[in-house]
Parts: C-alpha cells; structure tokens; sequence
C-alpha cells in the first residue's frame, strides 16, 4: 500500500528542499509525485525534480493567472520540454497543466485565459498526454471548453483541487474527467465538498495536496508538502465509511493508470 500525491509544487516550497520533501513524504507513505509547472520557470524547474529523483514526475503548464503571458513561443518551450533533447521523448513529463480558468482573481482578461487552456489542452492532444486542470470559479466556462474536446477528440482531464459541488461533480463526471480532492475537504467549512465526495466514485478519484498551500486542518498553519496527502485519504475513507487502505489503493492504482507512471 502507498499514496501518490497528484499535485505538488515541490519548487515552491520555502521551508525545506524539494530533496527534504520527497524523502520527508516517502517516510509517510508517500511513493509518487506530480509536480505540475505554474509557469515556464517552474515547469523547466518540475522537469528538473522529475530528474533527479526516480519517484517524481512533470507536468508542464502556465497557470491562469499569467494566461497573458502566454503565446506560440511560451507554448513552444513546454513543448520542447515534453520532447526532451533531440527529439527524444521525456517520459517522466507525464500530463500537460495546470492550465484553465481563474476568474476569483481575475488577474488576466478572461479571453486569453481561454486562448492558453485551448492551447494547453491541443499540446496534451498532440504528445496524447492528460491534462490537469485548474478551475476556480468559473465551472460552467471550465466544462464548455472541455465538452468540445473530451469527446471527438479523446482528452483525459483531471480537475484538480475540486472546488464544486456534488452537482458540478456530476457534470464532470459525465464528460469522464477525473477529480482530485486537497486538504480542503478536512476544513470546518468543506460542506459542499464533503457532498462531492460522496458522489464521487472510488475509481474516478485522486488525492492531493497542493502543496506548498492548503495545509489539511490537522496541519494549520504549517507549510504543506506531499507527506501530508495522507490526511486527504483519511478523510476521504471517514466520508465513505470505508478503511483507509482502500483509499490509498484505488486513488494510487486510478493515478498510475491516468498518468501511466
């Protein structure tokens, strides 16, 4: 038995390195991490952790908030990063993201937000990888840009950090995506994501953590880091009265298969 974290920033983190980190998170349980780029420096940086250590794997991405960054040569560099050197394929770069919609901040113009998902999401068709998804308050915007993809054209998407309600799961589920739960649901306010939750099928599901942010409540206050994903599985197997070890099972075998680690 052992847990993977789906989504970790290991080159944000401030508190230790991203060496201290994996070998931290592997003494709690912990044998995988994705760690998604937010941005071209933090993608060459995921790239470079994906490396260097044998349980660590990319993603390559510019999150939403830089949307406007974002153009063909910003596009092409994450694309040299999924080629590798002389067009030799770098396996460990295993989805593309985190890309989507950001509209609680707002801190680029919405068009160009859409303008890098769309490109985002035509790279992960292209090299047939998964797409990790970011969506903060604009779930029906999220949905109407994936509906046109995730059928035709076959992509395999998660929405990471879910932030809906049981009935946005639903509607995610139905166009077959994927959803990944954080510390956020072991918050005293987590209503609506407890309910998701429960809708939420075992074999559709990742854990997370989103480190270096959203601490699990037993860890208020602290930096997060993968080790701390293990409180999301305890959580969930509360929520769906079932053991722990469960969770830890089917959350790790849906990600070995989503991500083909």
């Amino acid at each position: 038995m052992y847990l993977i974290d789906t989504h970790a920033h290991l080159d944000m983190l401030k508190h230790m390195s991203p060496a201290e980190a994996v070998e931290k998170s592997a003494g709690e349980g912990v044998r995988y991490i994705i760690n998604p780029g937010s941005s071209i420096e933090g993608s060459r940086k995921a790239v470079e952790y994906a490396g260097r250590f044998p349980g660590v794997f990319a993603s390559v991405g510019v999150h939403p908030h830089d949307a406007d960054a974002v153009g063909d040569k910003e596009m092409k560099l994450l694309e040299n990063l999924i080629a590798g050197e002389n067009g030799a394929r770098n396996k460990k770069v295993v989805a593309v993201g985190e890309s989507g919609f950001d509209f609680y901040r707002d801190l680029s113009p919405r068009i160009d937000q859409e303008k890098a998902f769309r490109s985002h999401i035509e790279l992960a068709l292209k090299y047939s990888l998964p797409l990790i998804v970011h969506d903060r308050d604009a779930h029906m915007d999220t949905l109407d840009v994936l509906s046109e993809y995730t059928g035709k054209d076959g992509l395999r998407a998660v929405i990471h950090c879910f932030s809906g309600d049981a009935s946005f799961a639903a509607r995610c589920l139905e166009l077959g995506l994927y959803i990944s739960f954080t510390g956020v649901i072991t918050f005293p306010n987590a209503g609506d994501a407890l309910k998701a939750v429960k809708e939420v099928p075992l074999d559709r599901m990742f854990i997370e953590t989103d480190s270096p942010f959203l601490a699990p409540q037993p860890k208020r206050g602290k930096e997060n880091f993968p080790g701390y994903v293990k409180y999301v599985a305890e959580k969930i197997a509360e929520i769906k009265e079932t053991a722990f070890e469960e969770i830890a099972e089917k959350t790790s075998a849906n990600a070995v298969e989503f991500f083909s680690l």
